[in-house]
């Protein structure tokens, strides 16, 4: 099966849903993708399990410009956003000539409106998966600037005209017609042990990940770490290499371990609240304090499914940063427990949708 994957580069969450997916696709089919991406490609190196794949750096879509993993900026945002869907021959012309040269089975798109632009235009079928569309973001921002009219109306244009529309929870704009399916999510590849012994570092304390998502950030909160000795912290960030010290571990955001792996190892997980940390730590069962982004319109509908789903509790930008969090860890780890009957990862429906959706397209009496 020949994909064209067009992936926004809106931090990690995104990319770690279609990477999850199209690895329990390759259980079903041989694949070969194409992969238009912001991402970097070690990324998909790491995380595509042997598949074979060429690599693109192609900016898919504009999204929010972001000033933090907090913070975005509208004005920048609009004026990318109006040069970006004018869709110019210079930009999308040498995509076209890549796309023409493929016998491509269809377009993979997760929330890329550019992938499905080009696959209208080229005639190509086009698959969506989303939990939720650039335009209905947007909608959030028109009191404050009206510019934002003319392309959410081109977005839902572009999006309206997916042949595959598949949504994953949590959904922020559920559509009746369409079926929602659980969030997707990496598996963890190693146990407890396994992590902690590559790690260096022992399982005598409770182990605690510090994540904000895909958009990388340092930390003013080291020092009151520094003096928690009852627990062990896993810290993600914008660090050049592996800092190691006695009560905690600073790991560059390119390093050696699956991430699934390392909130596999934890007891509990701090972190900016996006698609990928919830779904993993969902899949993962284990507790959460929470920092949702403040005007961000997804927010909402991600609150409702963690208060729902995932013990732990929420807590403001402000008092992240400032560390107020880590004197309520004992009440974090110490959380009831959800005891799902069973657990199923969305890549299973997600697979066999496409798989079924694919044998009508070479055949249409299937």
């Amino acid at each position: 099966m020949r994909i064209a994957c067009f992936i926004t580069s809106h931090g990690f969450g995104h990319a770690t849903r279609s990477i999850a997916l199209l690895n329990k696709l390759s259980q079903k089919e041989n694949l070969n993708l194409l992969i238009f991406s912001t991402l970097p490609n070690w990324f998909f190196k790491e995380n595509l399990t042997g598949i074979s794949f060429t690599y693109h750096h192609v900016e898919t879509d504009i999204g929010l410009v972001q000033k933090s993993p907090f913070l975005h900026d509208l004005n920048l945002t609009i004026n990318r956003l109006a040069n970006f869907l004018s869709f110019k021959k210079e930009k999308i012309d040498p995509i076209i000539e890549i796309l023409e040269k493929e016998l491509l089975d269809f377009i993979f798109c997760d929330i890329s409106p550019l992938g499905l632009h080009l696959g209208n235009k080229l005639k190509i079928p086009t698959c969506l998966l989303e939990n939720f569309t650039w335009d209905w973001i947007y909608e959030s921002y028109l009191s404050e600037n009206k510019n934002f009219k003319d392309p959410i109306n081109k977005l839902k244009n572009i999006f309206e005209k997916a042949d595959l529309h598949i949504q994953t929870n949590p959904v922020c704009q559920p559509q009746k017609h369409l079926v929602q399916i659980n969030p997707i999510f990496r598996p963890h590849q190693q146990n407890k042990e396994q992590t902690s012994g590559q790690l260096g570092i022992g399982l005598n304390k409770p182990i605690i990940l510090i994540t904000t998502g895909g958009i990388a950030q340092k930390f003013s909160f080291l020092e009151k770490i520094k003096k928690d000795e009852k627990h062990f912290y896993l810290i993600t960030g914008d660090y050049q290499q592996i800092e190691k010290e006695d009560n905690f571990i600073l790991l560059p955001q390119k390093n050696d371990f699956h991430f699934p792996d390392l909130i596999q190892l934890s007891d509990g997980v701090v972190g900016k609240v996006g698609y990928g940390t919830v779904s993993e730590v969902w899949g993962a069962r284990k507790p959460l304090i929470g920092i949702f982004r403040d005007g961000f319109r997804e927010s909402t509908p991600m609150r409702n499914f963690v208060k729902k789903n995932i013990p732990g509790f929420e807590i403001s930008n402000i008092l992240f940063q400032e560390g107020e969090w880590i004197q309520k860890i004992e009440q974090l780890i110490n959380l009831p427990k959800n005891t799902f009957e069973t657990i199923e990862n969305g890549t299973e429906k997600a697979s066999l949708l496409i798989s079924k959706w694919r044998k009508k397209l070479s055949n249409p009496k299937f």
